[in-house]
Parts: C-alpha cells; structure tokens; sequence
C-alpha cells in the first residue's frame, strides 16, 4: 500500500514537473528596463498561453490610459514557451482631442460626454478614462452589459494626440425572468416589481447590482446566498436564493408612570400586531391598542398593498379612533393610492377625513364663561400628499443608512353645531346660546406640513449613533385642542407621559447611542428636546421640554424583551426622580 502510494505521488509530481510554464517579457525600445518594473509591472509567467496574452495585452491597454498614446508593439516573438513583446512606448502626453468614430451622438448625450467628445478642445487623460466609463455604464444600464469602449485613429494634431473614440454594444440583453430558489413564500410577481427587473425589459446592470441591498431591506425574506446571473441567447436570467424570514410580530409595552390625585402608580399599557406579507405580495396589516391616559385609549388600524396587478400602483387605509376620557372621541380615515419607487420608498396621493364627536358638554363652563369650549363638534376633508425614502443596512436594528419622511395635507374643515349647547337657555338675554357659533366662521381652510428624518450613524463594529428630526406644523384659522400634535411617550418624547403635550406646531430632535450586543440587541443612552408651543402661559409663548435616560433591548428565543428609563423636563419644573417614567416591552416575531 505504501509503495503505491508513493508511485502515485511520485508520477503526479513528475507530471507537474512536465507541464510547461509560458514566460512573458517584455521591452521597451525607447526606455530603460527598469520602465516595467516600476511604473508598470506584469506578471512573468503563466500556466496558460491565453492567460500570457491576456496580461501583456491589459498591460499595453493601461499604457494608453496614462497617457502614452503614440505606445505602439513593434514585434511579437513567440514559440512554445516564451513569448518576447518589443513595444513603443513614446513621450506621455497630459491631454488630448477626442473625437467621434461610430457612437451614436443621443448616446454621446444621455451617457453626459457629448460636450467632451465633440467640442474638439484638447481634454486631461483622466477624463478619457471617464468618458469611456460613462459610456460603458450607459450600456450596462441600457441592455448591453457586454460593450467595449476603445481609442483609435491615433493622429499627431499639432502639440496634441487625436484620437477617436469607438462604441460597440454586442447584443441586446432582455431580463427572460426571475428565478427563486430555496424555501420561501414570497411571489415572483412582487419581486419583479420591487426590484425593478421586470421581464421583457432591457438589462439594466445598476437595479441589478442593488439586488443584495434591496433584498436586506425587506422585512420578511432574506438572501441564502448572493444572487447570479445567467446570459444565454440574448437574455438575462436572475436567480435569487431567498428563505422566510420571521417578520410579522406581536408586542405590548407596559408603562407605569407617577399617578395624580392620591394614585401612587399609573399603569398603561400598547399592543399590536403587526403582519409582513402574509400571502408573499408585499401585503402589510397592522392593529394597535393603546391606553395611555385614564379613561384614554387609541385604536389603529392600517393595511396596505404595494403592487396592484403587477403594477407599481398600491393601495392603502388608515383607520384611527381616539377617545379622550370622557370628553371628545376622534375618527380619523386616510384612504389613499401609492406609486411604489424601486424598494420600499413611495409617492403616495390620499383624502383624510376625520370627524370629532363631542361626548360630555360641560355646560357650566359655557354658562358662566359665555364662550364655546376649546373641543368642537367638526367634520374635516384634506388632500395628502405623502413622500417616503428609507435606505437602511438592516430593517429590525439598523447601523447605518436613513429614513426620510415629507407630508402635507390641506382641506376644508366644518364646524357642526353641538345641539347641547345650542339649547342652553340664557337667561340674560332670554334665548339660547347659538349665538356663540356667530363669532365662529363655520367653515373655513387649514392645512398641514411635517418632516421626519431617521439617520444613523456607524461608529465601529457595535457602536452606532441614531439622530433623529421631527417637525409638525398645523394651521387654521380656528385650532382646537383636539386637532393638535399629541407629543410625549416611549415612541415620541421620552420622559413625559404619553401624549400629554398638545400643540400646534413643533419641532423635536433625538440623540441616541447605541451599544451592540448581537443584531438585535443592544444598550442605549439618549436625549431629546422639542420646542412646542406652551398653552398653559398663553398664544405664541415656546416652552423647551427634554428628556434623557437609557434603555435596553433583549433578543432571547421567546422574542425580545426591552426597558427604558427616562425623565423629563417641562416648564420650570425641576427633575425629579419621582415622575421618571419606566417602559416594558416584548416583541414576538413569527
């Protein structure tokens, strides 16, 4: 067995020994030996003869880019093993005159050189190296991922080179289809759309290089391996190797908070559920409860489909109902269409209608103040326009990238008399009081604007800076309590009780620094401020809040579990252990 063994080893190592090396070398006729080994060096030898060829012709290529243009082979001598390149090198040159040899001159406009090309004023060498990358990218970007850019022509042109620039495009490549691969519920008929690679169209080199990207960005799938591509008699086919992600989630937060009139603690609480393309079409469903205040709670309702017959137009509502104690309830709809941008951003058209129910009339106030209450009965129309952009490097807990959010909204909004107050018997003037409503305009315009910008920042491997910018502004000529910014809250202000600060414009801004445990998990520190309009002083007046504290989330088998505490500062008041507010959360992907 050992002899064998060594007589197997012994004919590989002969064979080895046999198989013949290719040398390259190569001379320049007009400069010393040491041209090559220094400015331009190139490998000397090859286990191919077509490997040999390849290199001393890129060599020769890259000449030409730096400038030596009049470069020139004089002889090639080969046999067998050895290959001798005698060339021409000449004097560099630092610009040159392009110009046209067959490209299309609309291609020479939409690749952004036609100015370089056809102005025929001398240029730098670097911008012959970005003409022609221009145009290659053109191509690629066009349906001829296979083109090759050239220089010919070279003429001596007084001090200058001249030289002509050649296009040759190869065939025309149409995306045939999208291939999937490995256990997932996700539907070609989403991806095409959501990746920009539809079929039928020319292949286009960018939407395809952002694959990866893309592809991270989504909630519920992920990339097994990255994505290839397959050319064959004029088509492109994309193969992507996707699994299911845990995506749709379930969570609450408890909050206890400070109580007020002899409670020692105030306990809140927010559910929701959250389900992430259920059925493989990008379809999104969320449902959330909320209650916050006492006798307080909101209800959210959103649904949304981004590709509606495989078109890049989507639909989507938005439901919300908010009843504060027992005074007002509030009905908000958003019914909407979007145009899905490649990804997950969109432009979004919609009508927002909200309707305010008065409850409980405190018609002692209204008697001996003999003014209407700050919370009407109204009935409000708008026109949205809504704009989003997110490019991040992770969904759950990212490191890095952004979100951009610009709204604007404007309508007409009804007062409705409040049949309570309209019969109040007055007895001063011995009739009801529906003359308070005269002083009111009835019907009149408002409408709003509002920006919100998510950046994070990466610092090293586990640190990361999340800054955030949020900013509201509502206006009418008549503002009531109910119609204003609610700000406050584990999701919005930290510190203060949940949406406990009513205002009609703001401006709020977040600094948060976060330490990686694992990919999603992580210790935090943050602080944010608002400038809101204070209410309690009078119209106009600012007032400052802020608040600061740390938090943490958790990721365990069972979901992930977080904490934060914060406390705030408000008015004058001073900051006070006491009213920190302290929140629980879970969250439970499936």
């Amino acid at each position: 067995m050992r002899f064998v063994s060594f007589t197997a080893f012994f004919l590989v190592s002969v064979c080895s020994l046999a198989q013949p090396n290719y040398r390259l070398k190569i001379e320049a006729v007009d400069k010393p030996s040491t041209f090559f080994t220094k400015a331009f060096s190139y490998k000397p030898e090859f286990k191919d003869s077509l490997k040999r060829e390849k290199e001393w012709k890129t060599l020769f290529n890259d000449i030409r880019e730096h400038g030596y243009l009049a470069a020139s082979i004089d002889s090639v001598v080969k046999d067998t093993e050895d290959c001798h390149i005698y060339m021409y090198v000449g004097q560099p040159f630092q610009k040159l005159i392009l110009s046209n040899g067959n490209v299309d001159q609309g291609f020479l406009s939409s690749a952004g050189v036609r100015n370089l090309v056809l102005s025929g004023k001398p240029v730098r060498i670097s911008a012959v190296g970005q003409v022609k990358e221009k145009l290659l990218r053109q191509c690629e970007n066009t349906g001829y991922p296979f083109a090759t850019v050239w220089l010919d022509s070279f003429e001596q042109a007084g001090n200058y080179i001249r030289a002509k620039i050649y296009l040759h495009k190869h065939d025309l490549i149409l995306i045939d289809t999208i291939r999937i691969f490995g256990q997932t519920k996700v539907k070609r008929v989403f991806l095409k759309n959501y990746l920009g690679l539809k079929t039928g169209r020319p292949y286009n080199e960018s939407n395809v290089a952002k694959v990866s990207q893309r592809l991270k960005e989504l909630q519920f799938v992920e990339p097994i391996q990255s994505h290839t591509v397959e050319f064959q008699n004029g088509k492109a086919a994309i193969n992507l190797y996707l699994k299911n992600k845990k995506a749709s989630q379930f969570n609450f937060l408890l909050g206890l908070l400070p109580g007020s009139s002899g409670k020692k603690l105030l306990v809140t609480g927010d559910a929701r559920i959250h389900l992430f393309s259920p059925f493989g079409l990008g379809e999104e469903f969320f449902v959330q409860w909320q209650k916050l205040q006492p006798k307080t709670q909101t209800l959210d309702v959103h649904f949304s489909y981004p590709y509606l017959l495989g078109l890049p137009i989507g639909i989507s509502a938005q439901f919300q109902l908010y009843k504060r104690d027992t005074t007002y309830l509030d009905l908000h709809g958003d019914y909407g269409v979007q145009y899905q941008i490649i990804g997950s951003s969109y432009l979004r058209a919609s009508l927002k209608q909200q309707t305010t129910i008065i409850l409980n009339v405190d018609t002692a106030y209204i008697k001996a103040a003999r003014t209407l209450p700050k919370n009407l009965d109204i009935n409000t129309n708008e026109f949205a326009l809504e704009y989003f952009l997110q490019k991040l490097d992770y969904r759950f807990n990212p490191t890095s990238g952004f979100i951009l959010k610009v709204n604007a909204s404007a309508g007409v909004k009804k007062i409705k008399k409040n049949n309570a107050i309209v019969g109040l018997y007055d007895e001063v003037t011995a009739t009801n009081f529906s003359f308070l409503y005269d002083t009111t305009r009835l019907k009149s315009f408002q409408f709003r604007l509002g920006l919100s910008i998510d950046k994070y920042w990466r610092l090293a491997a586990r640190h990361t800076i999340k800054t955030s910018f949020d900013g509201g502004y509502f206006y009418s000529r008549n503002i009531f309590e109910n119609e204003k910014y609610r700000l406050g809250g584990v999701n919005s202000l930290r510190g203060f009780d949940d949406q406990s600060i009513f205002t009609p414009y703001y401006l709020m801004a977040n600094l948060e620094y976060r330490f990686l445990l694992s990919k999603n998990s992580y210790f935090s520190a943050f602080f944010n401020s608002a400038m809101v309009e204070n209410t309690r002083i009078g119209y106009g007046t600012f007032d400052f809040p802020f608040g600061f504290g740390v938090g943490a989330a958790i990721e365990t088998k069972a979901g992930i579990f977080g904490i934060t505490y914060a406390m705030g500062r408000q008015l004058s008041n001073k900051i006070s252990i006491k009213s920190a507010k302290i929140h629980f959360g879970y969250v439970n992907y499936f």
